[in-house]
């Protein structure tokens, strides 16, 4: 009985030792995230801008003419992300400033809280970035 129960034991930490937590930040890692107000200003209808915060510290998404890519880190509630890199392709120039401004924001992005209806707010040095997920 004794060894069934020490084997029992070993299984459990062999079990628990294998599990990777997430990196910090683990309510805003994984979904992906749809921007739905930049800077206070609103954003264009159906530009489908998004994030996504990889579990590796990798950032991507679209902003609503081109891909991008870049680092994101967390401690507590303070929220950094490298500086961005993305795809170059040619869209209508509203579109375009506004992709342009939501990448240069998310590159000051110092903090992140919820809403209490759940929305993800990215604060940054231009202001807040209100997302929800996809």
């Amino acid at each position: 009985m004794r060894t069934l129960a020490a084997l029992g034991v070993v299984a459990l930490m062999a079990t628990a030792c294998a599990t990777t937590p997430p990196v910090g930040g683990g309510m805003i890692a994984g979904p992906e995230w749809k921007l739905e107000d930049l800077l206070g200003g609103g954003i264009i209808d159906r530009s489908n801008v998004t994030l996504k915060l990889g579990p590796d510290g990798q950032a991507s998404g679209s902003g609503g003419c081109n891909r991008f890519f870049g680092s994101w880190s967390v401690k507590g509630s303070a929220l950094s992300l490298g500086k961005m890199g993305s795809t170059m392709m040619a869209c209508d120039p509203a579109l375009m400033n506004q992709e342009g401004k939501f990448l240069r924001s998310l590159e000051t992005a110092t903090t992140y809280s919820f809403t209490p209806d759940g929305a993800l707010v990215i604060t940054t040095t231009e202001g807040q970035l209100k997302f929800r997920k996809d």
